[in-house]
């Protein structure tokens, strides 16, 4: 999907009437309001609570409508997320909600003129780090007495030596400083050895995997990473595991690290990560059985891939649907909730999905069949599809292969895809980059809508696609873009990693700091190679591979 999502807020942890709820949302993105139809409140009714009934609510509050309809239509919105949120705020006639819009949109300055209240609705660990030692002492006074956790935070910010107060405060306290600050504060003030006996005080609470993720992906982070050498890891999750594998690595302390990976692969539950953990066996260990196991996977993934690559052996779980029948479909799956109906379908216990797929024949219906036939068969055979292929032919085969590999991943090619941020379509196009390329394609009155259209989701992708190819070049750092945004991959690229090494680009590939762009990235990669081949252009992962370094 394209950019980072916004994490789902419970609606319950909205109300602010008597005392103040604490909110953990993302960065606010301003949406336009341009090329917006009218949407009806008998459309919206007659539509089950559903994420896509959220997609057309959060669209319905940009019209002209009463507080009272507004508070309806909250109490009818299945997931509140903050962009949802911030629309309703502005429609419902009540002061609490109109506090919270001001306080979610105020600068870390702006919060100097504020209450305790507001403070602790907006003004972050993070904005906190942005302030001077003056400014953050006067917003430090209005928080003592009513938010005490606050103001141990900004304590250990105010001193000398934020560090050593640091290892010296609760556990509370420690996480939600040092996992919340942001990178450039932690690598400036915080980058030192922990002590035992304060690792052992905080190495049981479950935000320590959050820790052990912002160190080990943070190559400035040098002298903490050594800290978590040698740690009792039993207690941690099996990514946490694999991080601590991974830093021991980096340090070559590769016996130490085997500890590490025995227990992420006992923990790790998916396929994709317990083949993920033998494919480093060979690579660190040079495990010869794991390679071996790795082609008796049922995922398709990079790491089964190099394995069938490196013992020269072809797939023989790799189904390509082709045929199709030029006909009318049964559904018009361009309509988001005809494919919501499906949908409930395919997730029903009671369905038999080999039975439910043979009713779906027609070329347009192809992304449903296949959608039933990987779960009925899902261990047996990975399902690779080419819909809307005469949207695609007069584009390069690099480029065919790379749309439909982002649109696998992205949707398995379900034109009317709707994701809880509301990324749209067959790509999963978020709405503001939808409305800046309907403008610079001088599109004249778009709907977002338009997305669910095949033809229109593959041009906007194609147009975004050779944008960040021209950026980043290659497939694997496009896809990290399309899903976490260009600035977040430069930004990745400048602080260090895909440089020569030993297991590069691998390694890199493993310490992308956010997780979601890590994974899909990695699916996206799997996803192209297949297609180039599928297309007849052979490729190597290994070769193509190499070339990020």
């Amino acid at each position: 999907m394209i950019l980072n999502k916004n994490k789902i807020i419970d609606k319950r942890t909205i109300i602010y009437k008597s005392r103040v709820t604490t909110i953990v949302l993302l960065p606010f993105l301003v949406l336009s309001t341009l090329f917006s139809k009218e949407i009806t409140l008998e459309f919206l009714n007659s539509k089950p609570k559903s994420i896509y009934k959220d997609y057309y609510i959060w669209r319905y509050l940009d019209q002209n409508i009463s507080s009272k309809t507004a508070l309806k239509l909250l109490g009818d919105t299945k997931r509140v997320n903050r962009k949802i949120f911030i629309k309703f705020a502005k429609k419902i006639d009540d002061k609490s909600y109109k506090k919270i819009l001001k306080c979610y949109k105020m600068k870390p300055i702006e919060f100097l003129n504020s209450d305790a209240d507001c403070i602790k609705i907006g003004f972050s660990s993070y904005d906190a780090t942005k302030l001077s030692s003056k400014e953050l002492g006067l917003i430090d006074k209005k928080i003592t007495k009513k938010y005490p956790e606050l103001h141990n935070v900004y304590q250990i910010l105010l001193s000398g030596k934020p560090f050593k107060q640091l290892i010296k405060s609760d556990k509370d306290t420690f996480f939600n400083t040092f996992n919340k600050v942001g990178s450039l504060y932690r690598e400036k003030y915080f980058n030192s050895l922990l002590n035992k006996n304060f690792l052992q005080k905080i190495i049981s609470d479950k935000r320590f995997n959050q820790t052990v993720k912002l160190v080990t992906t943070d190559a400035k982070l040098d002298k903490l990473q050594y800290s978590l050498l040698d740690i009792n890891s039993s207690s941690l999750s099996a990514k946490t595991n694999f991080f601590l594998f991974l830093n021991a690595v980096k340090k070559n302390k590769k016996e130490l690290a085997k500890k590490y990976l025995y227990l992420a692969g006992k923990k790790f539950y998916f396929r994709f990560d317990k083949d993920k953990v033998l494919f480093w066996k060979y690579l660190v260990y040079r495990d010869s059985d794991s390679l071996y196991k790795l082609t008796k996977s049922f995922d398709i993934n990079i790491y089964s891939l190099y394995a069938f690559e490196k013992l020269g052996i072809k797939p023989s779980n790799i189904k390509v649907l082709k045929e199709c029948k030029h006909t009318k479909p049964n559904i018009d799956i361009t309509k988001p909730f005809k494919w919501l109906q499906i949908l409930g379908k395919l997730n029903s216990k009671d369905t038999n999905l080999s039975k439910f797929a043979k009713k779906f024949n027609s070329c347009d219906e192809i992304p449903i069949k296949s959608f039933a036939l990987e779960r009925s068969n899902y261990k047996n055979y990975n399902y690779f599809i080419l819909p809307y292929y005469k949207y695609l032919r007069f584009y390069t085969k690099d480029k065919q292969a790379l749309l439909l590999a982002i649109a696998r991943q992205e949707s398995r090619f379900i034109p009317s895809s709707i994701s809880s941020s509301y990324a749209l379509g067959l790509m999963q196009f978020m709405p503001f980059l939808a409305k800046a390329i309907a403008k610079q394609k001088k599109i004249e009155n778009f709907d977002l809508d338009s997305m669910f259209q095949p033809k229109v989701a593959y041009s906007f992708a194609y147009n975004h696609l050779n944008y960040l190819k021209k950026k980043l070049k290659y497939p694997l750092f496009i896809a990290y873009a399309y899903n976490g945004g260009i600035g977040f991959t430069k930004r990745m690229l400048k602080n260090g990693l895909f440089k020569k090494g030993t297991y590069e680009p691998y390694l890199s590939m493993e310490l992308v700091p956010y997780g979601e762009s890590r994974r899909y990235a990695k699916k996206v990669l799997a996803n192209y190679i297949i297609y180039k081949n599928i297309l007849g252009e052979k490729v190597s992962i290994r070769t193509l591979l190499k070339k990020l370094n």
